[in-house]
């Protein structure tokens, strides 16, 4: 890195020679930028780690540091026994003569029992039934007669609700193929079917999930707070976005052509009263929320990329304002060991601090000056956490960690392929998500829907107890 000074050029006696070392100490400070910039990774940007070539040095495993598995002094786990009540079957086994010597054996005084549990698969996993109801006819009506088919069994589906949840949760959750399906359904379960039927079926399972989908986009305009992101995706090769929408317990996604402000106003109405947590992206600034908290985890990646720019003003600016955000977050980590008023007065002092080191500090240009500008900028919408943390985080975790699970999907299928498309991964992953959230069986969740469905019952609610 060419070091940052002054050059007296008086001495030279040539102006084409002047102008040529001008031309060149211009060109290397544009290149050094430019290889700041292409040093951008996951650390000191936003963009996701999955776009990093390699790990950092310090993220990468060093030869002969630790053997791979359990380390010393890790405390080890051991699988509990399954209660009494999910046991299918108990069989008992008895010894009856020594196998050393083949004396009779007599039971102790005080019963001693080893037990072993295995879980295994049924032969035949699938239980195939036929149902034939024979026909009788009726003189008054004039009228032939069936039986009604048992509860639970839908008229002209071949899958029944339990197969149907289990071809949905792997589609949706596991991002398994058509041909994939097709083959799990003919080694692992013995069922020769087809890719169109496959198909049929998630179609079902799509039907059943719209009710609950529809509920918990409604419930969104009422919730206190909400964590927001989004991520591309593609459509037969056209850019969409995913849209997320969550909190602790609940995730909506919506599949949108839009990265507007204009789908924050379609699924959360012109205004939303509730909290905010988001990115620096334009349109969560757009949508002008009165109650918006940054990620300050967003904006602490591009400070530290302040800290790898060539000029060492613009590194020493960075690695300032890093150290007030560090402080800042040191008091935040400990603010349950303090009284409130102490954990308050602590962040408002450094928060004075912070704002003056920006009003008095002069960059002179580039991105130290961009950075400058948005802080004081957004300044009350990046330290709202402090006084409302029942309301914000100082991050959007939430609904970055959300995310991963399209992040994953996108990978495995490349996208989706249609309306129809968008809407099944839409709705299956915003039950995939809430149900992990809750702790819930997402594939029961499956179930019942499509029981609901065909049944004419009551659809089951994502929306949390």
């Amino acid at each position: 890195m060419v070091e940052q000074k002054t050059i007296d050029l008086s001495a030279i006696k040539d102006p084409a020679a002047v102008e040529i070392i001008k031309y060149l100490f211009e060109r290397v400070r544009i290149l050094e930028e430019e290889v700041a910039r292409l040093r951008r990774d996951s650390r000191n940007s936003s963009k996701p780690p999955s776009s990093d070539i390699t790990k950092p040095v310090s993220e990468q495993r060093r030869p002969g540091e630790r053997k791979i598995g359990g380390q010393p002094g890790h405390a080890g786990k051991r699988r509990e026994l399954f209660p009494a009540e999910k046991v299918d079957q108990v069989v008992p086994l008895l010894v009856e003569s020594c196998p050393e010597c083949g004396e009779a054996l007599q039971e102790p005084e005080e019963p001693d029992e080893l037990i072993s549990q295995t879980v295994e698969l049924e032969e035949r996993p699938v239980l195939v039934t036929e149902y034939r109801r024979a026909g009788r006819w009726c003189n008054r009506c004039g009228r032939m007669h069936y039986a009604p088919l048992p509860e639970g069994v839908i008229e002209g589906q071949l899958c029944g609700p339990r197969l149907q949840a289990l071809l949905g949760y792997m589609k949706g959750n596991l991002g398994a193929s058509y041909t994939e399906l097709q083959q799990f359904c003919a080694d692992v379960l013995g069922l020769e079917v087809s890719r169109g039927m496959i198909c049929r079926t998630i179609g079902r399972v799509n039907q059943a999930l719209e009710a609950p989908y529809q509920e918990l986009g409604e419930q969104l305009r009422t919730e206190k707070t909400l964590h927001i992101d989004e991520s591309g995706w593609y459509d037969s090769g056209a850019r969409y976005w995913v849209w997320l929408f969550c909190t602790p317990l609940v995730a909506f996604f919506s599949i949108q052509r839009s990265r507007g402000c204009k789908v924050l106003k379609e699924i959360l109405g012109e205004t939303f009263t509730g909290a905010m947590v988001t990115d620096f992206y334009s349109a969560y600034v757009c949508y002008a929320s009165l109650k918006l908290q940054f990620c300050l985890a967003h904006l602490i990646r591009d400070i530290k990329f302040l800290t790898i720019w060539p000029d060492p003003v613009i590194q020493e600016f960075g690695s300032k304002l890093l150290r007030y955000f560090e402080l800042l977050f040191r008091h935040w980590h400990a603010r349950g060991e303090v009284p409130r008023e102490v954990f308050l007065r602590r962040c408002e002092k450094l928060q004075r601090r912070l704002f003056t080191f920006l009003t008095e500090s002069m960059p002179a240009k580039g991105p130290a000056l961009t950075m400058k500008k948005r802080l004081i900028k957004h300044w009350t919408s990046l330290f709202r956490f402090v006084r409302q943390p029942d309301l914000y985080q100082p991050t959007n975790n939430t609904a970055e960690q959300t995310m991963r699970v399209v992040v994953r999907i996108r990978r495995q299928t490349q996208g989706t392929r249609s309306e129809w498309g968008r809407r099944w991964c839409s709705r299956i992953l915003s039950v995939i998500a809430t149900c992990r959230k809750q702790k819930r069986s997402a594939w029961d969740f499956i179930r019942q829907a499509v029981i609901a469905k065909n049944c004419n019952g009551q659809a089951p609610s994502l929306l949390p107890a």
